[in-house]
């Protein structure tokens, strides 16, 4: 299985790098002048824009960085004023849907981020007000459908964010700055502080990489480097700069990062738990357990686990200390390694069922597990056996008489339609 590996553990990562290596990788950068030729037409206050692809060292490596000239006046642009300008990008350009729907995810991100920080309101963008924004946020996804990578899986490395303070348009503050810590926590992106003095991941390069990502690795996969190249921003940190690598996955076991939340109660009863763990699965948590345990001086008590997506994380644990009272809650993310898997569809019984399937590396299917929920409600409709119709519904799927995975459902396995 394809995949499209990024690198920014040294680099950090600014708007335009990821869009940078994938142009080092071999991806033809002419969409990007097109795209820069189109602003002045797009967003307002741009008289001319051009885009220059120049190469670069940075600690001691080759790299590509992306140089957008802007002409533009000084106007006061808020979020819609993208939004529009995105739409008129995409009729004049011809954006497909994946291009245009991680761009639009992109700015989504930023003006959800930008809110938080001032209280709600939509202030000036300041930095971010800038057309090179709009660019920014098209650029890596047009890239990536034009290298070929669309339908690939997009996995990334933790975060280098640097250290240290920078100075903004309110003040000096900490880094990551504001925005960027947002976007962090928004969608539970991994970061390490360091390895220099400086802000290595702006907010607009984060919010693309969120948008781009299906998931975060600790450690790269094994697998084969089939292209590579390396992206670089205007200011010398003195790291290595961003990598993209086409790879082919020499394991096709999927890898990304979940949460676990675990706290000890040993002051609650059976049917608060369950309001909990209802409460718990329909705010997103993967998986929800009650472990009897035995807590302070002998008490029974139960060790609550909860299983989520990073960027739930903190959203669940304000759940667990409001409902069950708890003090704290513990919070750690793991790696966790799974088989493929897809959703198909059987007709059994004059209705359709759902079928939950796993492969293994090979591609055979290990396990699969007709939905329950859908074999009930027939089972009620018609008056038939549970059992005699989850038999038939794995009959069905044996003889190749299921439909095709379900698209953006769990079953979308990921790689499919990768060039």
């Amino acid at each position: 299985m394809r995949a499209l590996l990024l690198d920014p553990s040294a680099s950090g990562v600014a708007g335009d790098m990821i869009a940078a290596a994938l142009v080092g990788m071999g991806a033809d950068a002419e969409p990007l002048r097109r795209l820069a030729a189109a602003l002045p037409e797009c967003l307002e206050g741009v008289r001319r824009a051009e885009v220059r692809v120049e190469r670069v060292r940075r600690a001691g490596v080759e790299a590509k960085a992306l140089k957008l000239e802007l002409d533009e006046e000084e106007v006061e642009r808020r979020f819609r004023d993208f939004y529009a300008a995105l739409e008129r990008v995409r009729a004049k350009l011809g954006l497909s849907d994946y291009v245009y729907g991680r761009a639009l995810r992109a700015l989504e991100l930023l003006e959800e981020a930008e809110r938080r920080v001032h209280g709600g309101a939509e202030g000036h963008l300041h930095e971010l007000g800038s057309a090179d924004t709009l660019f920014d946020v098209v650029a890596a996804p047009l890239l990536v459908e034009r290298a070929g990578l669309a339908g690939c899986r997009v996995l990334s490395t933790p975060v280098a964010v640097g250290r240290g303070s920078v100075r903004i348009a309110h003040g000096v503050v900490s880094v990551p700055a504001p925005a960027a810590r947002q976007l962090l926590a928004l969608r539970g992106i991994p970061f390490r502080l360091g390895p220099v003095e400086g802000e290595l991941a702006t907010p607009t390069g984060l919010a693309v990489l969120a948008a781009l990502v299906d998931g975060f690795v600790e450690e790269t996969p094994p697998a084969r480097i089939l292209r590579l190249g390396y992206g670089a921003g205007w200011r010398d940190y003195g790291v290595q700069p961003l990598s993209a690598a086409e790879v082919e996955l020499v394991e096709q076991l999927q890898s990304d990062l979940v949460a676990v939340l675990e706290t000890n109660v040993d002051d609650v009863d059976g049917e608060l738990l369950a309001y909990v763990r209802e409460l718990a699965l329909e705010r997103g948590a993967l998986d929800f357990y009650a472990i009897p345990a035995t807590g302070k001086r002998g008490r029974p008590a139960f060790l609550v686990q909860v299983i989520a997506e990073p960027e739930r994380a903190l959203d669940l644990a304000r759940l667990l200390m409001r409902e069950l009272g708890t003090l704290g809650v513990r919070v750690q993310r793991v790696g966790r390694v799974k088989l493929r898997r897809e959703v198909r569809e059987v007709e059994v019984g004059g209705g359709r069922v759902r079928v939950k399937v796993a492969y293994d590396e090979s591609g055979e299917v290990v396990r699969a597990k007709p939905e329950h929920a859908d074999l009930e409600r027939i089972a009620r409709e018609t008056g038939r056996s549970l059992r005699l119709l989850r038999e038939e519904a794995l009959g069905a799927l044996r003889k190749g008489s299921a439909g095709p995975p379900r698209a953006g459902g769990e079953g979308a396995a990921p790689g499919e339609g990768c060039r």
